[in-house]
């Protein structure tokens, strides 16, 4: 059994679970809102539903992912295959099928629960881009890492998706903040796109070795590893300016204290990380530029614990605001 547990990566799916209920209480789902008019269009049964659609169709990528990966991962990570080594591959496929059959019984569920079909479908379209990348997008250059980079973006945006409702009976404030949580979707999905992306091309570049054999054409082996680490560092600065942006917010409000833990916790990070990459040869200084990624990510989902007073609307609607005022 733990053998299993290990194929659906239990980490990544708690980091995952973590993301989104943090974002919904948090964010969406906090009581000092509802003193405004304001609750979530969600119900509790539906969101942790679609919270179990999520991990499975998670889980299910990952196991896909690894059957699919035997023969690179033979050389990249023999010490640490499962497939082959204690699962069978065809009993290993039977576990695929089972979870993305459980997703996609949960998304009918959720259509139910919802009475919003389009976006409640879109965990079957995930588990469709998911089998691709496994067969195909992976072994070319940027396109599976684009596609592996959306996918971490999707749970946050999926929630704000459900939560834009807005009639012609709702207050000012109410959209105002429904307005302040989909940008609080926007800047967390962005963030979980761009760290995933940065974190994914770093580990082509650890990988290199295996995709060669498989003929796989990813970014280092395609354009080459000064390519792939120049890719890497633009995309790193990208997120710079945009944690950039806040970090300015929260200096304009004076928030000191705040300021200091976001520049520690999720700027210095980033920084390490960017000399880290243009300083890695070997694939264990890419591995540990990549487990800097990680904890990167992390510490900006723990982040959302600031907003749980209820002032994440208030906060997105002035960055925005501020925003577009320096860019004027």
């Amino acid at each position: 059994m733990k053998h299993y547990v290990r194929l659906v990566r239990p980490v990544n799916l708690g980091v995952l679970a973590l993301t989104m209920i943090l974002f919904r209480f948090c964010i969406v789902d906090v009581e000092v809102l509802e003193m405004y008019g304001f609750k979530p269009y969600l119900s509790d049964v539906a969101f942790w539903v679609l919270l179990i659609v999520t991990l499975l169709v998670a889980a299910g990528g990952y196991v896909i992912n690894d059957i699919m990966d035997v023969d690179t991962d033979c050389i990249n990570r023999g010490e640490r295959l499962i497939i082959e080594q204690y699962i069978d591959e065809n009993i290993a496929f039977q576990f695929y099928k089972l979870l993305t059959g459980l997703a996609v019984i949960g998304s009918f569920l959720l259509m139910g629960l919802s009475k919003q079909a389009k976006i409640s479908s879109i965990p079957i379209l995930v588990i469709v881009f998911l089998y691709l990348y496994a067969q195909i997008f992976k072994r070319m250059a940027l396109v599976g890492n684009i596609v592996v980079a959306v996918c971490a973006a999707l749970p946050v945006i999926l929630i704000m998706m459900y939560e834009m409702k807005i009639n012609e009976f709702d207050t000012s404030v109410i959209i105002l903040i429904t307005r302040g949580v989909g940008l609080a979707a926007l800047f967390y999905g962005l963030f979980a796109f761009l760290t995933t992306l940065i974190r994914e091309i770093i580990k082509d570049m650890e990988d290199v070795e295996g995709d060669m054999a498989i003929d796989a054409q990813t970014i280092p082996i395609a354009w080459g590893m000064t390519a792939g680490k120049m890719i890497v560092v633009i995309i790193q600065l990208l997120t710079l300016s945009l944690l950039s942006f806040a970090g300015l917010y929260l200096l304009a409000i004076r928030a000191k204290w705040p300021f200091y833990g976001f520049l520690v916790l999720l700027v210095v990070p980033l920084l390490i990380q960017v000399v880290m990459v243009i300083m890695a040869k070997s694939t264990e200084q890419f591995k540990r530029a990549g487990d800097i990624g990680k904890w990167h990510m992390l510490l900006g989902v723990l982040s959302m614990l600031y907003f749980m007073s209820g002032s994440a609307p208030h906060f997105f609607n002035e960055l925005v605001n501020h925003i577009a005022k320096w860019l004027s």
